[in-house]
């Protein structure tokens, strides 16, 4: 234990600095420190060499630098020269009414409906119409029949007559009896003419009457789709307005969606740079990041005072179904062919 402690001391102890000029004599160090130091410097240079090639191999691996590809810039759209504020409206559209007054019985159709030419959209209460038709049938089978008896007693008496000649002219009949069968056949004539034409204003009052009856069944007069309902089974309809509010003139409206365009307002003062088919730029709020193509379809002669406007009609290039009636559009007239031209 003794000289174990002594030996660390001796290894504890300071070396002598060298005289000036003496060279350095580096102690008697430990085998087990020298064999120590030897693996520490050992290891520091095995990482030093590591570093110093994967140092080099990023270099040599690192991609050389290339000049990013020009890309083309992308051509811009021509400039609006014009843009204005409009609304889709329909060409073709109405409220659609009857023609007679009456109770409405039933209505066909509702709010969304597609109807076709033609078709019936409601019926009025027509039990007077039809008893009206039922009349007119009668009156003309009567006059149907009053024909038909005239005609048998117009043939009887034309039998009578030519008898009464044949006798006539063998001597053995009156003067007196030929000229009674003449008159009695010739009478009988005029009265065929009269059944004929009572037949007639028969046959005419019956057309009239399924005219009338026809009026009750209320029909579409264009295709289209059914926007609005205006009025409900049980209540009064009339062609004119009466009864103090309570009859209604309308029972349904229908748009015909394939005619839909937006018109839009221009101030007079850029009128000029409108011209009939220019192409336009059609967006719309309730369709946002989108734009529809369109053109100039019509310019109304026609100028508003009050607002200093002339309305433009544009037609769209192609329909899409999500554009509805009473929409708000912007729409941005694009220079024409012809207005460049002019410029240039």
């Amino acid at each position: 234990m003794t000289a174990s402690v002594v030996d660390r001391l001796r290894e504890l102890r300071l070396d002598a600095v060298p005289a000036m000029g003496a060279p350095a004599v580096e102690p008697a160090r430990p085998r087990a420190q020298r064999g120590r130091m030897s693996l520490a410097a050992g290891i520091g240079l095995v990482a030093a060499a590591a570093a110093l090639g994967v140092a080099t191999r990023k270099k040599a691996v690192a991609p050389p630098s290339v000049a990013p590809a020009a890309q083309a810039a992308p051509v811009a759209a021509p400039a609006a020269a014009l843009v204005a504020a409009g609304f889709v409206v329909p060409q073709r559209s109405g409220t659609i009414g009857s023609q007679v007054t009456g109770q409405i019985r039933e209505i066909l159709v509702r709010e969304g409906d597609r109807v076709r030419a033609g078709q019936v959209i409601a019926h009025v209460d027509d039990a007077d119409a039809r008893a009206a038709l039922g009349r007119a049938r009668a009156a003309q089978a009567e006059a149907q029949q009053q024909l038909a008896g005239i005609h048998f007693q117009r043939t009887q008496a034309a039998a009578t007559l030519a008898r009464q000649q044949a006798l006539s002219a063998r001597g053995f009949t009156t003067r007196a009896s030929l000229d009674a069968s003449a008159a009695e056949s010739g009478m009988l004539g005029a009265r065929v003419a009269a059944a004929e034409a009572a037949l007639a204003g028969a046959s005419a009052s019956v057309r009239a009457a399924e005219v009338t009856l026809g009026r009750f069944a209320i029909r579409a007069p264009f295709s289209g789709v059914v926007i609005d309902k205006n009025a409900e089974v049980g209540e009064l309809v009339s062609p004119i307005s009466a009864g103090g509010g309570f009859t209604r003139t309308g029972i349904v409206t229908i748009v015909d969606m394939a005619s839909l365009h937006v018109e839009a307002d221009v101030n007079e003062a850029y009128i000029g740079k409108v011209r009939a088919g220019q192409p336009v730029t059609l967006s719309f709020d309730a369709l946002p990041g989108e734009t529809f193509d369109a053109r100039v379809s019509a310019i109304v002669p026609s100028a508003d005072r009050n607002r200093a406007t002339v309305r433009v009609n544009i037609a769209l290039v192609r329909r899409d179904p999500r554009i509805l009636p009473q929409m708000a559009a912007k729409a941005a007239f694009l220079p024409s062919a012809s207005n460049t031209g002019s410029r240039q």
